[in-house]
């Protein structure tokens, strides 16, 4: 019988099973009773007396069935999942994890230290990680066996996806297990699970409306592989029948100043919504040190459609109960850091995220939607974004 239905029975009725509940459930038991079921209890324990031997076998067989409440896995004594023996997490088959630092390398090695040393604690997997330089790296390791998780970027997912078959159509041997939180805005439904670009023009320029970049414009994106600095921003284009002169440059600063210097008509940047502290929250802050009058100098004129934060992905080939207790366990890390400012200030340097969500392939479908709008009348950009080039 349910809690709602015991709540709409009425008096008589709860009166009634309350009469028929046996007399320990329904009644206050009295010094007397206590003492009683003491004594029976004891005499029952006298009567089965066991052997130190039999006890230890019981006390090992109870101790390997306890199962740690984040992760289901078995734990021993001390409460701490017990690392297996053979096959995944094992000391033959450890797991494999690979990132890119999103700030500074030397404090994204403290945090992803910390966050393996966690992980191993909290699945009692041998857990072994290693910072690569480019994420070109990672998705060759992670399409290669190299790795069995990996955190990645939204377009070297896509290109993670791709890679592992014939570049026509994304295949399933990568996973998409997380996707990342950031502090979303009550003004931007879903900015917490999602992001877009933004286009910048300089505030003398005469360019005020997106309509204006055509031919004779000139616009200055990151290369193929950058989301918010490409993919986005060229899908926008295509969509709207837009074909501005592209300038290829590398990162956000190099497009910030190409903009104030006047050297391009507009660029492409990352969008994220503002926040107490950052009211202008996009990539032109990237060069807010040395250009603090950045975003009196210019505007933004458009927006590219929104599309899921970045991932993290595991192999197919790890077994489900792997992929979830993985997956549980770096989603708590990173909730648990974000809880304060201090861990706040640690995440900055892998990417700015204050938590995990389940996520699955499906979820990505939007992303795979924009890249191929993107590359749709640009084969041989889309050999180089394959490429990682």
């Amino acid at each position: 019988m349910g809690a709602a239905s015991t709540a709409n029975a009425s008096p008589g009725d709860r009166q009634d099973r309350a009469r028929a509940l046996p007399a320990p459930l329904s009644a206050p038991l009295s010094a007397m009773g206590l003492l009683l079921i003491l004594g029976l209890v004891v005499s029952v324990a006298l009567r089965n007396e066991r052997s130190p031997a039999e006890t230890e076998r019981i006390r090992v067989r109870a101790r390997t069935v306890s199962l740690d409440v984040l992760t289901g896995r078995l734990t021993g004594s001390d409460g701490v999942p017990v690392t297996p023996s053979s096959g995944w997490g094992s000391e033959e088959a450890p797991i494999r994890l690979r990132f890119v630092p999103a700030g500074d390398k030397q404090q994204a090695g403290a945090t992803i230290d910390g966050m393996i040393e966690f992980l191993r604690r909290r699945t009692g997997y041998v857990i072994k990680g290693a910072i690569l330089r480019n994420y070109g790296l990672v998705v060759q390791e992670i399409v290669q066996g190299q790795a069995e998780v990996a955190f990645l970027t939204a377009a070297s997912y896509a290109r993670a996806r791709y890679a592992t078959e014939n570049n026509d159509e994304p295949d399933d041997e990568i996973l998409a297990v997380l996707a990342a939180v950031r502090d979303g805005h009550p003004g931007y439904p879903g900015s917490d699970l999602a992001y877009r670009g933004a286009i910048i023009t300089h505030v003398d320029s005469d360019v005020t409306r997106l309509d204006q970049l055509d031919k004779t414009r000139t616009v200055a994106m990151g290369n193929r592989t950058s989301g918010a600095g490409s993919i986005l921003p060229t899908a926008l284009f295509n969509q709207l029948g837009l074909q501005p002169r592209i300038h290829r440059v590398e990162g956000y600063p190099v497009i910030v100043m190409a903009v104030l210097q006047k050297s391009v008509d507009a660029g492409c940047v990352y969008w994220s919504p503002p926040t107490a502290d950052r009211p202008e929250n996009d990539g032109r802050r990237s060069v807010l040190q040395s250009s603090p009058t950045v975003f009196e100098q210019t505007r933004i004129i458009g927006y590219t459609p929104w599309i899921p934060n970045e991932p993290v992905v595991m192999r197919a080939a790890v077994p489900a109960p792997v992929r979830h207790v993985m997956a549980r366990a770096i989603a708590l890390y990173v909730t648990t850091l974000a809880s304060t400012p201090e861990g706040r200030n640690q995440l900055e340097s892998i990417g700015s995220v204050v938590g995990y969500v389940p996520a699955n392939n499906a979820d990505f479908k939007p992303l795979m939607d924009v890249i191929e709008s993107a590359f749709v009348n640009d084969p041989a950009g889309r050999a180089d974004f394959m490429a990682g080039s």
